[in-house]
């Protein structure tokens, strides 16, 4: 049977999972994102940690974990490249545990570079979704994380 039959017979008898069409869908656009970041060397993941740096001016890793909603492993692995390549500077906390993140002058200037890229792949998805579609997937995606607010 065919993959286009099989869904045709399956597909009324399954009850779509969300996450599973969310998930498909985030692996696209991350896909296409990653397209552009390839030639700045990062990944739209960390991208987007720069990004949320660049306008907190500063942070710490539990900071980081809200804003993106991440666990802590995740950013940890996430933020190690940055580190090691020097994108990212710590400053001591709060307390002996807690280190303050900021961007480094490369880290700035690789922001800036990649926002190019991010910018240009943010405006053909805009335009190939839609102002409606890219509203609408906004709005899922606030809907979807302020579940998580509220059950805290």
């Amino acid at each position: 049977m065919q993959a286009d039959n099989l869904e045709r017979v399956v597909k009324p008898q399954v009850e779509p999972c969300l996450a599973l069409h969310l998930r498909k869908a985030n692996r696209v656009l991350t896909q296409l994102y990653d397209h552009d970041m390839a030639e700045h060397g990062i990944k739209i993941t960390q991208f987007a940690i720069l990004r949320a740096i660049h306008f907190l001016g500063e942070t710490t890793n539990r900071g980081l974990q809200d804003v993106l909603v991440l666990d802590q492993t995740t950013l940890s692995r996430n933020l190690k490249p940055l580190l090691r390549d020097g994108y990212l500077e710590t400053l001591p906390g709060a307390d002996r545990r807690e280190k303050r993140l900021q961007l480094s002058s490369s880290g700035r200037r690789l922001y800036q570079q990649a926002c190019k890229s991010w910018a240009r792949t943010q405006g053909a998805l805009k335009s190939l979704l839609g102002n409606e579609l890219t509203d609408q997937l906004l709005a899922v995606g606030e809907a979807v994380v302020a579940l998580k607010e509220s059950a805290e």
